[in-house]
């Protein structure tokens, strides 16, 4: 047999084993694949039901917001709003553009489970004292267990915050515009229970909107939205939220700041990524 035969021989038999060692090769990474799924599943469900038996343990906590204040109220620097701004009052730019009106809504928490927890208001939360004057919510709070047939467990704040005309004609500007509205009352509530291994639950409100318009045409003038006989009052102007979603915080340790993953199942979306080992 001549020498280049067995030259050719012999390239294709190292051709063969080079196709063999790379398929041993896939079937190790696709077992090691598998493996490695198996295990991301496991986890997953575990993380699962670990967040299902802190969700069956959480205290029962609403919030809510009722409908905002209408007709606007005037700011006042001897405490809590109280005086609305007359009808058809009207703001001369730039004479009476630092007058000050207040947006405000109150906000309802309850607690409906059977143990107190602590609830702390962050951003622009009020209350009124007894002689009237305004008050920062006070936080944290301790909020008791809901008592059969009696008003424990609920406590009621105010989202407000004042701003000047000008202030407000600019949040109708950024409305004709399409673009989101500078001026707003905004403010967290957080609520947990004693557990370290706990959970956390956060709501985030806003309170908005256009309560003042050009006046038709009158160019220098602005004025409060008025009644309309379809759409209602004024309120039609404003953005907000009655119903604020919930955000869920799962502890392994509230103590040492570590959190419960969230269960995340990436087999079918990723598996060419590991295959690749990326």
């Amino acid at each position: 047999m001549s020498e280049v035969h067995w030259t050719e021989l012999s390239a294709g038999a190292t051709a063969v084993t080079a196709v063999i060692s790379l398929i041993a090769l896939l079937a190790v990474a696709w077992q090691s694949f598998l493996t490695r799924s198996g295990v991301d599943v496991s986890q997953a469900v575990l993380l699962a039901g670990d967040r299902g038996r802190l969700d069956d343990r959480a205290p029962e906590v609403s919030v809510r917001l009722e409908e905002p204040t209408w007709p606007l109220l005037a700011w006042s620097h001897l405490g809590m709003p109280c005086n609305p701004w007359p009808g058809g009052h009207d703001w001369h730019f730039p004479e009476r553009e630092g007058d000050r009106t207040v947006l405000q809504a109150a906000v309802v928490l309850e607690n409906l489970s059977g143990r107190a927890i602590e609830a702390r208001f962050e951003g622009d939360f009020a209350v009124a004292a007894e002689d009237n004057r305004e008050l920062r919510a006070p936080s944290p709070l301790i909020v008791p267990a809901r008592e059969t047939g009696g008003a424990d467990g609920e406590v009621r704040v105010f989202l407000q915050a004042n701003f000047t005309a000008k202030e407000l004609s600019e949040n109708y500007e950024a409305r004709e515009q399409g673009l989101p509205l500078p001026h707003r009352a905004v403010g967290t509530i957080s609520v947990r229970d004693d557990r370290d291994n706990g959970t956390t639950d956060t709501w985030d409100l806003s309170l908005s909107g256009c309560p003042i318009q050009p006046h038709e045409t009158r160019g220098s003038v602005w004025v409060t939205v008025p009644f309309h006989i379809t759409e209602g009052s004024g309120l039609r102007s404003l953005e907000y939220d009655l119903l604020p979603p919930r955000r869920r915080t799962y502890w392994i340790s509230r103590r040492d700041g570590i959190e419960l993953p969230a269960p995340t199942f990436t087999v079918r979306t990723n598996w060419w990524r590991r295959l690749l080992g990326r």
